[in-house]
């Protein structure tokens, strides 16, 4: 797209001397009412036209873009019209803005030699400029950067959980819930992704790390998870393991956990035992079975860590700390084909605090308190790719729950909320599932 003038006066001209004859013809053929209503749906269409272009969201932004392409150094020297100064810039044009769910995509063509990144790293500059709450960068093709513009945030209001062995969420754009097997383990809906579809956390064949502050909302997915899983618990597919060195979340639910500790030795004992039993699994398959599949005397085991970093950074006892980080690193590196996954939550991310988050394929990033840490949590490049962890805001009812996840089998983070788990649901389940293998 170049920078012209040129017909800028004679396009106005022709469409004034199109109307105008338009009128004449009006006027001879019907007379006076007919040159009256030429005139006032003239009127009417240059109301509608100033309206649009003052107003709308396309027009302002397709009128803007220029300006703003030149702020943030995406303009180019043509070295073609390099004669006529007037002639002598370009810029990636916006070839399409189309209205989504909640907001708009702006598609943009890249200038040659340009990247996605050279626009990625200014999405929180374009959504001010813009007056929206988030845009997110992606490519969809060489060449072509897709702009995902939120007008406003959808994942503003806390919401319930859904019921057990019911993906989805009832309402979302009128679509109905379907029903699974009520001994599903491989997954678990634990809230929905701010395009309104059902976060669904993957757990069978990988292992997840939740960082995030006090406040944060890691109680929700630590409760959204067993949650989940219960219904294949009761069934004898799915075993829960429970530890808690803060004692004071994991243990208001504790009968609902198969093996439950929150003495620091007995913790690393019980991941001993699951790295024993992990190594029996794997002798018990070696040239038999390639995949893990669940079943009442092979069960999917989740080991769910309130806080990781009390074993692996925390603990005085040095023998202690070096036993956890060992039985840690053996199950996230040789668990997942066997039916064994960690869910680990911590509060502070740094590679001193937790050497060994590179061994968790799959990471949740809440609220954080610094810009740094979200690359440290979900992968260099995750904060401009529009992982702004470190934004989401503290107040409880706005922010709690709501974080950005980085999948294995997906290179761009989603911005997710977890569902709330309250004390009466914690009640409700412990009534409903207790499983009876808790001391």
């Amino acid at each position: 797209m170049h920078k012209s003038t040129g017909m800028g006066w004679r396009k106005p001209a022709y469409v004034a001397g199109a109307i105008f004859v338009l009128y004449l013809a009006a006027d001879l053929k019907f007379g006076p009412r007919g040159s009256f209503l030429v005139a006032v749906a003239f009127i009417f269409v240059v109301v509608a036209l100033a309206w649009w272009w003052l107003f709308s969201f396309a027009a302002r932004v397709r009128r803007g873009w220029p300006l703003l392409a030149k702020a943030i150094g995406l303009w180019q020297q043509d070295p073609i019209k390099r004669i006529n100064e007037e002639f002598s810039y370009a810029w990636p044009v916006i070839s399409r803005i189309k209205r989504e769910p909640n907001g708009y995509s702006v598609r943009v063509l890249l200038l040659p030699g340009q990247t996605p990144d050279n626009i990625a790293d200014h999405t929180e500059g374009i959504a001010h400029t813009w007056r929206v709450f988030r845009v997110d960068a992606s490519s969809p093709s060489r060449g072509v950067v897709l702009l995902r513009v939120w007008v406003s945030d959808p994942l503003d209001k806390p919401f319930g959980p859904v019921a057990m062995g019911m993906p989805g969420l009832p309402g979302l754009h009128d679509r109905e819930p379907v029903k699974t097997p009520e001994t599903r383990y491989d997954s678990v809906d634990l809230g929905r992704c701010d395009d309104g579809t059902p976060w669904v956390l993957r757990l069978h064949g990988t292992h997840v790390m939740v960082a995030g502050v006090t406040g944060a909302g890691k109680g929700s997915i630590l409760w959204g998870v067993t949650r989940g899983l219960l219904p294949a618990a009761r069934a004898g597919l799915v075993e829960l393991w429970a530890l808690d060195p803060k004692r004071m979340e994991l243990s208001y639910g504790r009968a609902l956990f198969q093996r439950y500790s929150s003495d620091p030795e007995e913790m690393v004992e019980l991941l001993e035992e699951a790295v024993a039993e992990m190594s029996a699994r794997a002798d018990r398959f070696a040239g038999k079975v390639r995949k893990h599949e669940p079943s009442a005397d092979c069960p999917f085991v989740v080991v769910i860590v309130d806080e990781l970093a009390f074993l692996t950074a925390y603990q005085p006892d040095k023998k202690l700390r070096v036993r956890a980080e060992a039985a840690i690193a053996t199950l996230t590196s040789q668990g997942r084909s066997v039916g064994f996954c960690i869910l680990g939550a911590l509060q502070d991310p740094r590679k001193e605090v937790m050497n060994l988050r590179n061994l968790f394929p799959d990471r949740i990033a809440l609220r954080l308190d610094e810009p740094a840490q979200v690359d440290m949590v979900l992968g260099l490049g995750a904060r401009g790719r529009g992982a702004t962890a470190d934004l989401i805001s503290p107040l409880p009812d706005v922010g709690a729950g709501v974080g950005y996840v980085k999948r294995e089998t997906h290179p761009e983070p989603v911005r997710v909320r977890a569902a709330y788990v309250s004390d009466s649901d914690i009640d409700a389940m412990v009534r409903d599932y207790t499983l009876g293998g808790a001391a």
